[in-house]
């Protein structure tokens, strides 16, 4: 595993660490293009996850640098152009959930793991909120809610495993080390 790891580190370790502000967004891309309505499913699948958003609001919450307003802005443009959906919904969605996570961000920034994923699921929350409440005032007749609660909780409880690859991402390019490790989570 060592070996590999170091390979790793050699072969794409120096040019990611180059361009490692571009990577999440690299990384919010292809989740963003795996999503079941970029692919032509369609949202009607209500138990997968958005993952996509879920990479943004890490990202958000560990390393705000990185996801600047005009960068959230065009990640909701994206969005919206990818799944087919009305221009606008997700960048007032996204631009939300980046204030409101901008205002208890240093309430997380020194704490563990479990207050990070309690702010993650009430960004994913919010999001799934007002997904829901402007596409029903877009169709002006209120839409079922229930699709957007199983994609938030679905959402939400895969959750940890969005933090932990971030996590190993962010060691890796930051650090310079694969570290699987979060140092408030481990008590370390």
């Amino acid at each position: 595993m060592q070996t590999i790891l170091l390979v790793l580190d050699i072969l794409l370790g120096g040019v990611l660490r180059r361009i490692r502000i571009a990577v999440p967004v690299l990384v919010f891309l292809i989740f963003l293009a795996l999503d079941a309505s970029a692919l032509g499913l369609g949202r009607g699948i209500a138990f997968l996850p958005d993952l996509a958003f879920a990479t943004v609001l890490f990202w958000m919450i560990r390393h705000p640098s990185i996801m600047p307003i005009p960068l959230v802005f065009v990640i909701g443009f994206w969005t919206d152009a990818m799944n087919g959906s009305h221009m606008g919904l997700s960048i007032i969605a996204y631009l939300t959930v980046f204030y409101m996570i901008g205002s208890f961000r240093a309430d997380v920034e020194g704490s563990g793991f479990l207050f990070h994923w309690g702010a993650a699921v009430t960004g994913i929350a919010v999001y799934f909120a007002i997904q829901w409440t402007f596409y029903s005032a877009y169709e002006l007749e209120v839409i079922a809610p229930f699709q957007n609660m199983i994609r938030a909780c679905v959402t939400a409880l895969l959750y940890p495993l969005v933090y932990l690859f971030n996590n190993m991402l962010r060691s890796f390019l930051w650090r310079g080390a694969l570290q699987t490790e979060d140092r408030y989570f481990d008590g370390a």
